[in-house]
């Protein structure tokens, strides 16, 4: 079923211009596939083909954003850290109308999210903050995702990224051959305000079980008391 929201989703500009481009490379040279629900037109099955929703991820390399826009049929609006985008790809940030995130004080940023999730836009998180080294571990999250889910009141696509061999460098491993894999964990409704923590530990948790992976304690315990309980 389409709508309005979905007809101003359409894929456009350079964006456009790349994903098919994007699609033959993970395809080919990460020979990456897709695991679990079908991909349908309108977006992933269980995703909601319009409005509203936020794109979460753990994160293991500099390819993992292309890997995800590639599965979702809708356009992703990344958040990403100031520091880590190359000034030399300014305008390309720009035409990817990228959300650059501040190192201190991000209120730009969160503005601009809240409005495009309040315009039926799709928002892409990797609330880890950086690349996990070793691979094999979930590790804290920033608070972030869970308070823009909770203040706009934003359901989480959850997915799950593995099959990429670490590298030193993040932007490494868009050279170097992998067996990646997509998969969709939930789409989870945001907390209350007020119950982001549990929330996220329990995602968190979610995600480790789903893919082996060792969960990170959160410093009070919380995650030995919950494995072992």
């Amino acid at each position: 079923m389409h709508d309005s929201t979905l007809q101003t989703e359409r894929f456009t500009g350079v964006l456009k211009f790349i994903l098919p481009i994007l699609s033959f490379y993970v395809r080919w040279f990460h020979r990456s596939h897709w695991e679990g629900a079908p991909l349908i037109h309108d977006g992933l099955a269980d995703v909601p083909p319009s409005g509203g929703l936020i794109v979460a991820s753990n994160h293991v390399s500099g390819l993992d954003p292309v890997l995800l826009q590639v599965y979702c049929p809708r356009p992703i609006r990344w958040m990403m850290e100031r520091k880590m985008m190359i000034p030399l790809l300014n305008r390309f940030w720009q035409r990817l109308k990228i959300i650059p995130v501040e190192e201190f004080g991000g209120s730009a940023a969160l503005r601009e999210a809240f409005r495009h999730l309040a315009s039926g836009g799709i928002v892409g998180i990797f609330p880890e903050g950086r690349i996990a080294r070793p691979h094999g571990r979930i590790q804290l999250f920033h608070p972030g995702l869970a308070m823009i889910a909770a203040r706009t009141k934003t359901p989480v696509a959850v997915f799950l990224l593995d099959g990429i061999p670490p590298c030193g460098n993040p932007f490494w491993s868009l050279f170097r051959r992998s067996r990646a894999r997509v998969r969709l964990m939930a789409v989870v409704p945001p907390p209350a305000v007020g119950e982001e923590s549990a929330w996220t530990l329990k995602v968190r948790i979610q995600m480790g079980a789903a893919l082996g992976a060792t969960v990170d304690s959160d410093g009070k315990g919380r995650i030995e008391q919950i494995t072992s309980g």
